[in-house]
């Protein structure tokens, strides 16, 4: 048996169910929203799968203004310490190779993992000395 998800609250859907029983919408309203809506909300998506592939995504379309949303998903999910290092990656991509630097830091800062936070770091650092090697050209 599948898990089915409402696509709106992402509340556990019983079998053949039409409407969501806890935000009251039809389970085949799937147009509202624009992609990067769809990917935003994905982030607070229960399973850990769903979540990865839309910070993949965001990586992939160099959206820079999702950062906050990357960094409160990791926040959210200090366990998995894959999708919190995926939200380090694709931080560091999303800005044409600069990473998003308040956001690195405050995951140093605040993730619970300490695998999260040393990457973290280790990207602030590359950061810190990009500038350096440029100035040498």
């Amino acid at each position: 048996m599948n898990e089915l998800f409402c696509i709106h609250c992402f509340a556990l859907l019983p079998d053949a169910a039409t409407v969501c029983p806890v935000c009251g919408r039809r389970t085949d309203d799937t147009g509202a929203g624009d992609y990067r809506e769809r990917l935003l909300h994905a982030l607070h998506h229960p399973l850990a799968e769903v979540r990865m592939r839309a910070i993949i995504a965001i990586g992939l379309r160099h959206d820079r203004a999702a950062a906050d949303a990357l960094v409160a998903c990791a926040l959210r999910n200090p366990t998995d310490v894959m999708e919190g290092l995926q939200v380090v990656e694709t931080l560091k991509i999303i800005d044409d190779g600069k990473p998003r630097l308040p956001a690195l830091h405050y995951l140093h800062a605040r993730h619970p993992a300490s695998a999260v936070k040393q990457v973290a770091q280790v990207v602030l650092d590359a950061c810190a000395a990009a500038p350096d090697s440029h100035a040498k050209e």
